[in-house]
């Protein structure tokens, strides 16, 4: 079970072992080969100027395996009782990072970014995979809590406040997504690898249109269909509209 109260009044809890150590070395090497691909795609030079080393956006797009972590029975059932039972995957992004460089999220932000409002409930959770132990040392995450319930600026609040958690690897981070936090500096010998999920709210948009660049792909799996966001996209004309309600 998770701790519904601590995750509303802080904004974030752990959850201990979902994935083992045997999935984590799978996803590890996965992750690798997209990072090569999606550098290859867009090219290292630009890929520097729009400061995203590091960063696999979507792995979903490119390997059907990232699918298994958007329907772990616990981690469905953890997202249900914070957003309730209609709720779509708006990103999944994998974070990867360097020994001794400072990642391009080493800045209190929120993940509904550009956001300074606040709500009487939830409105996104992060799902955020540990593939390593998070530690100070190796640039953990860091949350400044109960910031989810506070329009102020996060440089408005006491660095007394912060917080870095001791997570295993194996573990999850659940987080409301209005959160502050923000990577932190690795100043380890190792690579640190995560991957960060966040599902909304459907009248939320998408970082990326899925149902647009999967071309109708997993449209035949009713929880994949809803999850990715197919039973929730803008419609291109009034018939269009008329003709997914009378499909229904």
């Amino acid at each position: 079970m998770i701790d519904l109260k601590e995750f509303n009044e802080k904004g974030y809890t752990i959850v201990k072992d979902i994935i083992s150590l045997k999935e984590i070395e799978i996803l590890k090497q996965k992750l690798n080969n997209l990072l090569s691909i999606q550098t290859n795609e867009f090219g290292l030079d630009k890929i520097k100027v729009i400061n995203e080393q590091g960063s696999v956006r979507c792995p979903l797009l490119y390997d059907d395996y990232f699918l298994k972590l958007l329907t772990i029975p616990q981690i469905m059932e953890y997202v249900k009782s914070i957003l309730g039972d209609y709720y779509i995957l708006s990103l999944q992004n994998s974070i990867i990072v360097e020994p001794n460089k400072k990642h391009h999220q080493a800045f209190y932000h929120r993940d509904i970014i550009h956001q300074n409002f606040t709500t009487s409930k939830p409105i996104g959770v992060n799902v955020y995979f540990c593939l390593d132990d998070y530690s100070e040392s190796n640039g953990g995450t860091t949350f400044i809590p109960t910031s989810h319930l506070s329009e102020q600026h996060p440089n408005d609040y006491p660095k007394l406040l912060q917080h870095t958690p001791n997570v295993k690897s194996g573990d999850v981070i659940l987080f409301n997504s209005m959160v502050y936090h923000k990577a932190g500096n690795n100043i380890s010998n190792e690579f640190r690898y995560g991957i960060n999920h966040m599902y909304v709210l459907p009248f939320m948009k998408q970082q990326i249109n899925l149902p647009l660049a999967l071309k109708g792909k997993h449209s035949n799996n009713y929880l994949l269909k809803r999850i990715l966001g197919y039973m929730s996209k803008e419609y291109n004309n009034v018939l269009d509209f008329r003709e997914a309600r009378y499909n229904k």
